[in-house]
């Protein structure tokens, strides 16, 4: 099979998953939950395996916690998906808030640069999306995750169904 052949199937199949994350986000968001929870847990098992398996090692203790603390929130997010919803989309809100705010000081770095507006104006977004997050969290934690990773889907079917396209016509 031709590579732009597969790039354009691979294309279909996150497009088809976006559009399925987008037609019920809630599920969307449990399984974004659930997914979490399983990378966590293995995440923190392999953290504590090599912590434990070199006494020589020099940040054993460091590793050691890191590693229950993904263990434990592992657990937490598969034991309880829907606390784990709201926890994940009160860390994005959080990550949206900060990043807007460092985008924002950036700016100001830049300023009279023609990036200064396009910085600003991106950090503002950010800042008021993390805020508007934060107000409506009981609503935006039933849905929010899975609407992103629907969005997510679909730019990256695009992108893999534009690169098969050029690829198709690459000699």
């Amino acid at each position: 099979m031709k590579t732009s052949t597969i790039l354009m199937l691979l294309g279909g199949f996150f497009a088809l998953g976006g559009i399925l994350a987008l037609a019920n986000p809630f599920a969307a968001s449990l399984a974004v939950a659930s997914l979490t929870g399983v990378v966590f847990l293995i995440g923190g098992v392999l953290q504590l395996w090599f912590a434990f398996r070199d006494a020589a090692q020099p940040h054993r203790l460091w590793n050691g916690i890191v590693g229950l603390m993904g263990v434990l929130a592992g657990v937490f997010l598969l034991a309880n998906p829907l606390g784990g919803l709201v926890s994940l989309t009160i860390l994005l809100a959080i990550l949206f808030l900060v990043t807007g705010i460092a985008r924002i000081i950036g700016a100001f770095a830049l300023k009279g640069s023609p990036l200064f507006w396009l910085l600003l104006l991106s950090g503002a977004a950010s800042a008021v999306l993390g805020v508007l997050i934060l107000i409506w969290l009981p609503e935006a934690a039933s849905s929010l995750l899975g609407l992103l990773l629907g969005i997510e889907l679909i730019a990256e079917g695009a992108a893999l169904i534009a690169l098969g396209l050029k690829a198709r016509n690459t000699p």
